[in-house]
């Protein structure tokens, strides 16, 4: 799941604070960020900004105590520089080839092998000076990137350009660079299936796949790439991914078998509700006569989907996590279901609810255990995706 290691230098312009949003972009898309700063781009946007976005302290002095060769070793690590927003000072001086601070000092360890792009923030007339612009014509020749500034209004109030970039321009000039975007993918199924009990009848259940499609678009929003397996009639999610219905319990069992040993998925959530028992004596060419005064089914219990799911599954490191719904159950129980669909499934997660918090109006109440007990409990909302999608990325990075 590593990908590009991207250097961000930072230097003093008022558009540092844009700097934020690309960040934020590139650690959604799993990108490893070094942000480095000059003094004057602190304040324009604060460390404690930089370092929560990226994850890593931000370097701000070639002279940091430990930090002493960190200007040669993170030129070695990164697979990408960008230096946004560029100055005018900043730019003047790695284009005479100056190493005055920790950014032109970077600049002049750079590797040529890499690419290295800039992007120049500044005042029109200060963009348009000999200087600058013969600066600029040298760094070109050497080879780095220049993110052409855009025209606008700018912060002295002046319009003409200067402005630096927008960022998701920035993001689309840079992508073709990076290594290949690996999203990781997930299978969540939701919705109840409908087992049939003659021609016209079938026996289901109250699942909506409201707690599903609500999942799928944490996910989504967190950059997975998700298939949804879902009822016929079950809510669909808000935002864009395969979907793939069933019906019956046999056409959700083949279809789940097919999924899990084609693709590779880092994981499955299997929250469909799945009949437990089905009509041993279903023909389909028949209608039961509702002329009868007494109707008695022989019903044959049904195999357990989640049970067989790791074990087709072509990807043997794939995450599982089940779901179990009981009625009324006390903790001891609850504790025993628990147990028992961990020994059967070999999940890695377990997300409990009870229909008497339902009754209670806790109606979205999630306990989710590992296989040392309770680790948490959650509403729906987001609170259940994000927890979800924090556990799994914990162990799929």
């Amino acid at each position: 799941m590593s990908k590009s290691n991207i250097l961000l230098k930072i230097s003093g312009s008022i558009a540092a604070y844009k700097i934020a949003d690309l960040i934020s972009m590139l650690v959604q898309r799993n990108y490893e960020v070094q942000t480095v700063a000059s003094p004057s781009a602190l304040k324009f946007i604060g460390s404690a900004t930089l370092e929560g976005l990226s994850g890593r302290a931000v370097l701000t002095d070639t002279y940091e105590s430990g930090k002493m060769m960190a200007h040669i070793n993170l030129v070695k690590w990164s697979d990408l520089t960008i230096l946004a927003p560029a100055t005018a000072n900043t730019i003047n001086k790695i284009g005479y080839g100056l190493g005055e601070d920790v950014l032109s000092t970077m600049f002049l360890a750079h590797d040529w092998a890499k690419p290295y792009f800039l992007a120049p923030a500044m005042n029109t007339n200060m963009l348009n000076h000999p200087a600058t612009q013969e600066s600029i014509g040298r760094l070109k020749r050497w080879g780095v990137n220049i993110l052409n500034p855009e025209s606008g209004k700018l912060a002295c109030g002046d319009i003409g350009y200067g402005r630096m970039m927008e960022t998701d321009n920035i993001l689309k000039t840079i992508m073709p660079y990076l290594k290949k975007e690996i999203k990781p993918s997930v299978l969540v199924t939701a919705g109840g299936t409908k087992d049939p009990l003659d021609a016209v009848r079938y026996i289901t259940n109250l699942s909506t796949g409201k707690t599903g499609a609500n999942l799928t678009d944490v996910f989504l929003k967190r950059n997975w790439s998700v298939t949804y397996l879902t009822a016929a009639e079950g809510v669909r999610p808000i935002g864009n991914c395969k979907i793939i219905t069933y019906s019956t319990s046999d056409d959700l069992k083949n279809k789940i078998s097919s999924l899990v040993s084609k693709n590779n998925f880092d994981a499955v959530i299997h929250m469909a509700a799945v009949s437990d028992f089905s009509n041993i004596n279903y023909d389909s060419t028949k209608k039961i006569s509702s002329e009868n005064e007494k109707l008695v089914l022989e019903m044959v219990r049904m195999p357990k989907i989640v049970n067989s799911i790791r074990g087709k599954s072509k990807n043997k490191n794939m995450r599982l996590i089940a779901f179990k719904l009981t009625s009324n159950a006390g903790q001891k129980e609850i504790q025993k279901q628990i147990n028992k669909l961990f020994k059967n499934t070999n999940a890695d997660l377990i997300v409990h609810n009870d229909l008497c918090s339902r009754e209670n109006n806790i109606q979205h109440e999630f306990n989710v255990y590992n296989k040392d007990g309770l680790i948490s409990t959650l509403g729906l909302g987001s609170e259940l995706g994000d927890f979800l999608e924090s556990q799994l990325k914990k162990v799929l990075v």
